[in-house]
């Protein structure tokens, strides 16, 4: 149960910190702003990042206020401690009026403000930072499952962000005749945000014409499989060995004639003589 004094100081507290964010936003919202351009910046999930708000290094810092939103995420105040919660990934380095971000995540994607003020300056500072922050997709990969007439593939990847599409490639299709299905699918992890993809395309091979398929993911490439490979029949296996087996005797019959010829020539020769 808890004690009578703890629970208004509990409430009291509450209150506090509510106050200092409504004061916070209402004082930001009325402050004189001054824009700057916007800045853009990329990053892979699981790396790091260095956001550097544009600051006056001539002038002295009061406070620099980096937020996401209405979201704070990280700061400092030279004449005050910061009562709001920080993000765990991220650190302030106050001399550069940078925000060092770690190992980043892909919800972390999005639209950043700086909120810059000097001292003596009643003025606010307002700057953009867009934030990008991607992850590449494994090595595509491919099987195939063939069967009469008929080429089922299917293409995954995964562990990629944002959302993407895989990509069909085709070698040798003089036909036009791509594929005659296909089907998409794809699922995101709820914690990571990351995705994993696939596509099934269908193959006919009616028309007897091998084809060399893989798949993309951006500049990520699969391997290549052949595809339609015409199964040897009996008839073209017989005529082929029957064709070695005479490249063969002529090779090996030719020096014999040609002896036999220069002898009958030779003889004839004497005869006249």
């Amino acid at each position: 149960m808890v004690s009578s004094w703890v629970a208004p100081q509990f409430i009291k507290t509450t209150i506090a910190r509510q106050l200092l964010t409504v004061i916070f936003a209402v004082s930001l919202s009325l402050a004189p702003r001054e824009s700057f351009a916007e800045i853009h910046l990329r990053g892979e999930v699981g790396e790091n990042v260095t956001v550097r708000c544009p600051v006056d290094r001539h002038k002295t810092l009061t406070f620099l206020y980096f937020q996401k939103g209405k979201e704070f995420v990280n700061g400092f105040h030279r004449l005050k401690n910061i009562q709001r919660k920080r993000w765990e990934n991220t650190s302030v380095e106050e001399d550069d009026a940078a925000v060092q971000m770690c190992n980043l995540k892909a919800s972390q994607s999005g639209e950043y403000q700086c909120y810059i003020q000097y001292k003596d300056e009643t003025n606010v500072s307002d700057s953009v930072i867009h934030l990008s922050v991607t992850a590449k997709y494994s090595k595509p990969t491919v099987i195939t499952l063939c069967h009469a007439k008929r080429c089922l593939l299917t293409c995954t990847s995964h562990g990629g962000y944002p959302r993407t599409k895989l990509t069909w490639n085709v070698i040798g299709n003089s036909s036009g005749l791509i594929w005659t299905d296909r089907k998409e699918s794809e699922d995101s992890d709820p914690n990571t945000m990351l995705y994993n993809i696939s596509s099934t395309v269908s193959f006919n091979c009616s028309y007897g014409e091998q084809m060399f398929i893989g798949c993309s993911v951006g500049d990520v490439t699969s391997e290549f499989l052949a595809v339609c490979v015409p199964k040897d029949r009996p008839h073209i296996r017989k005529l082929t060995i029957c064709s070695i087996v005479l490249f063969i005797a002529i090779i090996v019959l030719f020096p014999v004639w040609k002896c036999v010829k220069n002898f009958f020539t030779g003889a004839a020769v004497k005869e006249i003589i």
